[in-house]
């Protein structure tokens, strides 16, 4: 009984080492098309692949973003090309405002 016990929680923990993930995946595919190439021309072509293809989880719909995060990005986009405390600044400030 206590093998049968050990046998299945191992094979549980197992299991996700198993499955290989949508960027896995993605990686996967992405060093087969720059298979043969070699050094940097290889790291390129892998780059832009990696870049270009979508993972599994973005494929379906575009993530959606909490209030919070909606508001972060907002005022971070408001408060772009400004520097150190100027950039705190005026991101704290709109983060109140809201």
């Amino acid at each position: 009984m206590k093998r049968l016990v050990l046998l299945l929680s191992l094979t549980l923990l197992a299991m996700p080492a198993l499955a290989a993930t949508a960027q896995q995946e993605k990686m996967k595919t992405c060093n087969a098309k720059a298979k043969g190439l070699k050094g940097d021309e290889f790291k390129k072509v892998r780059d832009e692949c990696l870049k270009a293809q979508p993972t599994a989880a973005t494929e379906g719909e575009a993530k959606k973003l909490t209030p919070q995060q909606e508001k972060m990005k907002t005022c971070n986009a408001k408060a772009k090309g400004l520097k150190g405390d100027e950039f705190k600044k005026a991101r704290d400030e709109c983060l109140k405002a809201k």
